[in-house]
């Protein structure tokens, strides 16, 4: 019986490991998983087979007689789905304010100043006062505010507060006296707003580049944690590819380097401020890219923003008279830029276009270089205000529509006030954009809005704001279906950032960037579900990083 018994227990130990050598040993396996691949030739999976960074295989419980892995984990029938991708928004500005004063959801122009004054007490005396979030459309009081009380409380320390949408800022008088500001001083493309000879230190579009240098980036240790707390909680709610929408290079090159040093671990698309030694990296360079990291873009600006009345119309404000905005970049800079890098340079083009007349001047202007369809891949970034018969030109040239739907959400209140009832049917028309191509890319534009891709699905799905109790739906007929939501937030925006090679959808020989998450979008019984999501994992580069 012995003998037996031993001739059994060999057999067995050869036979697993005939086994163990017949399996490919891996990094890691997910198994027993609802997969929403965002792949249509494979729609759906229970298998993810990751390896160095890549998933080599996806597919059916098939798999898992092929592969065995240093890690193997049972996803519970949880739901997955790719990272998501967030195709237009300020990483490194986001990550800058975690050391400024949040202003964000301030009820009144009295709690800003309540906010001011606490969080004065954290600086250093001879450093400025900086914050980000004010928006008078969330006020009682829907004016600009000034700069009375900040002078009073603040005599002595520069005070200087972005807008939610950074397109304005208020200062006091010791800021807007160190940066040489006086009734007279002019800008173009902007406004100075004063009050019979009064500067309010309200300072509109290019007007506010007059104190850009209190944003300055300081690459110390403060910055980078800031940097690395903004990242964790990017992969908290799912996100492992950002957008970073316009940077100068030197800012580009140091997130690129926080890559390479293993400081930073979520990829960046990186567009580049049109300045000149950005031209002559893209010249000298060409398309850069690397495990973390992506610089082949460039981002213009054609006007301002609908919430400070800087988006350029093609009629006038309705709320305010004689006013239809600013061209915050020539015709003649943008159109010879536009030449320049078509003929010199394979980088994509992305122009922030809000207003009517902003969209019609720029699809204009890729048309003159596009010609006809392509692949280049330039983007309008924005597209908030397009009249129906300017549509057509996305389709012609090939061009992307790239928006926030958390934008639509959060101007509905007001944006009718701005433009009137008879031009709402180019307002936030992200249906009829997306018939021009057949995709569009998704994102937040945070700090601008939250960063929650939960929120982006709500609005642009079901048309509401997640912050609100609001139950009417805006402009429902350009809602977008969850399907083309969740493709907006994935494949598509791959596809818009040149990054579909390896992102935006769980592929062989992709990055294993993914997302666990407590629930089916697919089949969500009421909209709130949605916001009661939880991200229960995140995956980038197949390590998990939340």
């Amino acid at each position: 019986m012995k003998a037996k018994h031993f001739i059994v227990v060999l057999m067995s130990i050869l036979i697993t490991q005939s086994c163990q050598r017949s399996t490919q040993l891996v990094d890691t396996v997910l198994f027993n998983g609802h997969v929403y691949t965002m792949n249509d030739s494979m729609p759906l999976a229970e298998v993810i087979i990751i390896d160095k960074g890549k998933i080599i295989d996806i597919g059916g419980k098939a798999l898992l007689q092929q592969y065995r892995g240093k890690t193997t984990t049972d996803l519970k029938s949880q739901w997955v789905y790719p990272g998501f991708i967030d195709a237009h928004c300020h990483f490194l500005g986001y990550a800058n304010n975690q050391l400024q004063c949040n202003l964000i959801g301030s009820p009144s122009w009295e709690a800003v100043l309540d906010s001011l004054k606490q969080f004065e007490k954290t600086l250093a005396d001879n450093e400025p006062l900086l914050g980000r979030g004010w928006d008078q459309n969330d006020w009682a009081n829907k004016t600009f505010p000034e700069n009375a009380l900040l002078n009073k409380l603040f005599p002595n320390r520069a005070v200087v507060l972005k807008r939610i949408d950074g397109h304005a800022v208020i200062c006091n008088q010791a800021a807007l006296s160190a940066a040489n500001i006086v009734n007279n001083t002019k800008v173009i493309g902007g406004e100075i707003i004063s009050k019979n000879n009064y500067l309010t230190g309200v300072l509109v579009d290019n007007a506010v580049n007059l104190v850009d240098h209190y944003f300055t980036y300081h690459h110390d240790q403060k910055l980078l944690k800031a940097i690395q707390t903004a990242e964790q909680l990017c992969f908290s709610k799912g996100l492992t590819t950002l957008a970073d929408a316009g940077l100068p290079l030197i800012e580009c090159l140091y997130l690129d380097s926080l890559g390479k040093a293993a400081q930073r671990r979520i990829f960046l698309y990186m567009m580049l401020n049109p300045e000149q030694a950005a031209i002559e990296f893209a010249k000298s360079k060409g398309l850069y890219e690397n495990q973390y990291s992506q610089i082949a873009s460039f981002k213009l600006y054609a006007d301002g923003a609908l919430g400070s009345r800087g988006a350029k119309l093609k009629q006038d404000y309705c709320d305010r008279a004689h006013h239809n905005g600013y061209w915050v970049s020539s015709k003649s800079m943008l159109q010879a830029f536009c030449q320049d890098i078509y003929e010199n340079t394979n980088y994509q083009i992305n122009t922030h276009c809000i207003g009517d007349s902003a969209n019609i001047l720029l699809l204009d202007l890729y048309g003159q270089q596009l010609k006809g369809p392509n692949d280049r891949r330039w983007r309008i970034e924005h597209a908030q205000l397009v009249e129906p018969k300017d549509r057509a030109l996305f389709k012609q040239f090939s061009i992307i529509p790239s928006v926030q739907p958390t934008h639509a959400t959060s101007d509905a209140p007001w944006v009718s006030a701005r433009i009137c009832d008879n031009r709402m049917a180019s307002a936030y028309a992200y249906q009829s954009l997306l018939k021009q191509n057949g995709y569009l890319a998704l994102g937040t534009d945070f700090p601008v809005e939250y960063i929650d891709p939960f929120f982006t699905i709500y609005s642009a799905v079901y048309r509401l704001s997640a912050q609100s109790n609001n139950d009417q739906p805006f402009l429902k007929d350009e809602a977008l279906s969850m399907d083309q939501t969740l493709k907006g937030m994935t494949i598509w925006a791959a596809k818009a950032c040149r990054l579909e090679h390896r992102k935006g959808s769980l592929s062989k020989g992709k990055d294993a960037d993914l997302v666990i998450i407590d629930r089916d979008f697919y089949h969500l019984k009421q909209p709130k579900e949605l916001l009661t999501s939880k991200v229960i994992a995140t995956y980038a580069l197949g390590q998990k990083v939340y």
